[in-house]
């Protein structure tokens, strides 16, 4: 790691840490967004926003099983292509990167079929390159308001990947074109979070680990099912809920505006 990103994980860290003990915590604590544990999710019409093609089962796998076991409509959109998908030393040809998109949207259709989950969409912005636009920011609104879900699943935008702050972006600029309110879900993928909401998922640990092992493309540079597993289960320890669980920072969609404005202006 050089001096310049030495230098950014220490300023990012610094961030992190006066934004979750001040306006974060202080939520937390004097508001409605009290710790909570719960054996199965909330049932309702869920969307999930994932940046790429495995985010969806890494943050919240387990409970997108139990979403769809217990009968609720489940729509999981994927933002970018996922075709920088490589090791970070590896330079892939432009055949590479095409390749690598179409068997990660493979990958993502095998491992929803896994949680039974059918309903997909795929908007193919770059990988690595996603930013909120006239036309995602209209596309998610138009969205929302036509599918009308009860719960939106989308990662923390304190998440330490870029895609995954713009996807926050992306919702939060939709959010403003909205005068309904909505449950949000922040999962975490790259980064464990401030956490008030954690979910059981000790009957869907099974589904979750088939259907990580399906993104093989991604298990050839690291071990996620093992990470990720091993977040799953460090959360159920530290709550002393169940054998696995997954972690959210939830709140309404009108917090989660506000929180992410605090945030944007800090960074």
């Amino acid at each position: 790691m050089d001096i310049f990103k030495i230098k950014k994980t220490v300023l990012g860290l610094k961030n992190l840490k006066d934004f979750v003990s001040r306006e974060i915590l202080h939520k937390a604590i004097f508001s409605d967004l009290k710790q909570r544990s719960l054996e199965k999710p909330e049932s309702g019409r869920v969307l999930v926003l994932a940046p790429h093609p495995d985010d969806d089962v890494m943050g919240c796998g387990g409970t997108l099983k139990l979403h769809a076991d217990q009968g609720d409509e489940v729509k999981i959109v994927y933002l970018t292509d996922g075709s920088s998908g490589f090791p970070e030393n590896f330079r892939p040809s432009s055949a590479e990167k095409v390749k690598m998109a179409k068997d990660r949207e493979d990958e993502a259709k095998k491992a929803a079929a896994v949680l039974g989950v059918g309903d997909l969409v795929f908007l193919k912005y770059k990988d690595g390159s996603l930013s909120p636009n006239s036309n995602n920011v209209k596309y998610i609104t138009q969205l929302i308001k036509d599918y009308e879900p009860s719960i939106i699943y989308i990662p923390s935008f304190l998440d330490t990947n870029s895609d995954h702050f713009e996807t926050a972006k992306i919702l939060s600029e939709s959010l403003r074109r909205i005068t309904n309110t909505f449950k949000i879900n922040s999962y975490e993928v790259w980064s464990p979070i401030f956490a008030n909401l954690l979910i059981n998922i000790d009957k869907s640990v099974e589904s979750k680990e088939e259907a990580l092992s399906k993104h093989k493309t991604q298990l050839k540079s690291r071990s996620y099912v093992e990470a990720i597993l091993g977040l799953n289960k460090y959360r159920a320890q530290m709550f002393g809920h169940g054998k696995f669980a997954e972690a959210f920072f939830a709140c309404n969609s009108k917090i989660f505006v506000e929180l992410f404005d605090l945030y944007d202006l800090k960074k």
